[in-house]
């Protein structure tokens, strides 16, 4: 029998409802910009004799934190389900949690650029969120390319609000991506005449990449699957991850070539040779890792071949933060932060890690020490 609802879980597509469903306010809404902040866990009264005492079930942290997603991902990567799910996890542990949704990219959006992103859109998602929550601290925490706009922001505008950082599975030296980086180099010379074709990089192009790249496991992940579904959690877990997986967006053009001319190909981040140009005010900005001196925590999963464990720990030489950790976990890109494993190899030690640092002075605390000479 449970054969039987593993397989009409999987063709009925059970979890796509419950995907990114956390309960959650809107709180900025930019053109297709969104922030959004998940509602906390509902406060309970206790009748004490004649009189009653409103608690909190979790008691709540000081430093609210804010999810960035990558681009070509929705940000329900951070909520696919609801047992499995790492908002409710920060949630449920007393985190006052944003979400960032840069919304689905169309053929308005082909000249979107990093420089949007960086000096726009994120700035823009970490002003609403410390205002909104009224404290004038704030976690970043990315995943992939989520986490290299949490770098690029620190890194650019130098901002002491930033009291910890957070990245999941982001590379920084991109000569150390494997089939990634040969990829890289042999479709450069053809890239600038498909973009032009083609536009914005289709989501379905995107997907097909992941897969790809996922060698033998994109084969044998179905017979992973029947030999499974007897078990409604794996199958539930693979029907969220396939489902995600299948509905990546589109990858704004401008934005694609300047990541991998820039970025990837150039390698510019770990160069600190980055620089960006307001669209408003068309002022330069330079980015330089050597900002970074929040507290850092990083996780690579072993066996990811995009985001390599080689091209991510390159950060620990980058960022001269004297407070920071690395960690090397099990999974793949996906699974690092998603998968089976990653409650208990990323989520939990994260919550951990960030409970422990909202009890020690911020960056802003010790630059206001220095300043009146304490």
């Amino acid at each position: 029998m449970s054969l039987v609802n593993g397989l009409a879980y999987v063709v009925d597509g059970a979890a796509k409802p419950t995907m990114g469903n956390v309960a959650k306010d809107l709180v900025l809404k930019k053109g297709k910009l969104e922030l959004w902040r998940v509602r906390p866990i509902e406060r309970e009264t206790i009748e004490l004799g004649h009189s009653e005492l409103d608690v909190e079930l979790v008691p709540r942290h000081p430093v609210p934190v804010l999810l960035i997603p990558p681009l070509m991902v929705r940000p329900y990567v951070y909520d696919l389900r609801p047992e499995h799910s790492m908002v409710r996890a920060l949630r449920n542990a007393g985190f006052d949690v944003f979400i960032v949704d840069f919304g689905v990219p169309d053929r308005a959006d082909e000249g979107l650029r990093l420089d949007d992103y960086v000096l726009d859109f994120v700035p823009a998602c970490v002003n609403a969120a410390i205002e909104t929550s009224g404290k004038p601290e704030i976690t970043l925490c990315g995943y992939c390319m989520g986490a290299i706009f949490a770098l690029l922001h620190v890194a650019t505008f130098d901002d002491t609000r930033v009291k910890n950082l957070v990245a999941i599975g982001a590379p920084v030296n991109f000569e150390k991506m494997g089939i990634l980086t040969v990829a890289t180099r042999l479709g450069l010379p053809f890239m600038d005449r498909i973009l032009d074709r083609m536009g914005n990089v289709s989501g379905k192009l995107s997907s097909a990449g992941f897969k790809l790249l996922s060698g033998t496991k994109a084969i044998t992940k179905y017979a992973d699957l029947f030999a499974n579904l007897y078990d409604e959690e794996y199958v539930r877990g693979f029907d969220a991850i396939d489902t995600w997986l299948s509905e990546m967006i589109p990858y704004p053009k401008e934005a694609f070539r300047q990541m991998v001319k820039e970025v990837v190909h150039g390698n510019k981040m770990l160069k600190n040779e980055l620089v960006f140009h307001d669209p408003v005010t068309k002022a330069e900005r330079h980015s330089d890792l050597a900002r970074v001196k929040c507290p850092l925590l990083a996780f690579a999963g072993r066996t990811d071949n995009i985001a390599t464990p080689d091209s991510t720990a390159a950060i620990l030489e980058l960022v001269p933060s004297k407070d920071k950790t690395y960690r090397v976990v099990p999974g793949g890109h996906i699974g690092v932060v998603a998968g089976s494993a990653a409650p208990r190899a990323v989520w939990q030690p994260m919550i951990e890690w960030l409970r422990e640092q909202n009890q020690r002075k911020s960056v802003m605390d010790l630059r206001a020490a220095a300043q009146n000479g304490e």
